[in-house]
């Protein structure tokens, strides 16, 4: 690939980022002035068979300015929920209003935005493709934030650089820097639980009614 190639896609990869921030960006404003948005629920089910586990992510997203222009970012949790067959990550506000849910099933994925009351079904990998312009799948995020496992055949073969700090006196990642091209993703974890009880994995998708394209799903409207 030569070289105006691959400046021409990472071009393009910074503007569908930009993109999908600004979709953040608006939905967190939306939030903020909409006190009908659904808080974060108990939704454990008691059940002394099963167990769970739970992990929050602080996430930031940056994008290096180009010249001229000032630097963009966005902050927001993630509430990662799972168990041994399926995982739900619910996207949160600083006042830890539950803006969009998404239910994980090996690779297939329903994100939901109960609000407008659109949805989104495919694979994890387009979706974070999408958002981030990263190639991962679920089982390589998930390992990744985790147990620290970096996929070194994508960091060579690309221009993905994954850095960890680990938890003082462990080996489970604290904090998580991903950078490529001009985007910066940075990952905090936190607040790791555990404990009997099944999650509560339904969709309730008689309130969702509109199908829709993942930005579709992030917007306000």
């Amino acid at each position: 690939m030569s070289k105006n190639s691959e400046r021409m896609n990472a071009v393009k990869m910074t503007a569908r980022v930009k993109l999908c921030l600004l979709s953040f960006v608006l939905f967190c404003l939306f939030l903020l002035f909409n006190p009908g948005c659904s808080r974060l629920k108990y939704d454990i089910i008691p059940d002394a068979d099963a167990t769970y586990n739970s992990i929050t992510l602080g996430v930031n997203v940056g994008i290096r300015p180009q010249e001229g222009k000032s630097r963009q970012k966005q902050s927001f949790k993630i509430l990662l929920k799972y168990d041994g067959a399926r995982d739900k990550m619910l996207f949160l506000s600083p006042l830890n209003q539950v803006y969009g849910q998404l239910f994980i099933e090996n690779e297939k994925v329903l994100l939901i935005n109960s609000k407008t009351k659109r949805y989104w079904r495919g694979r994890f990998k387009t979706l974070i493709d999408e958002i981030w312009a990263l190639d991962f799948t679920y089982a390589e995020f998930k390992e990744l934030i985790l147990a620290g496992t970096i996929p070194q055949k994508k960091a060579l073969e690309s221009s993905l650089r994954i850095s960890l700090e680990k938890e003082e006196g462990g080996d489970r990642p604290a904090r998580i820097k991903i950078e490529y091209n001009d985007v910066t993703l940075r990952l905090k974890l936190s607040d790791r639980r555990g404990g009997k009880g099944r999650i509560d994995f339904s969709p309730r998708l008689e309130k969702v009614v509109q199908k829709a394209t993942i930005r579709e799903v992030l917007e306000e409207e």
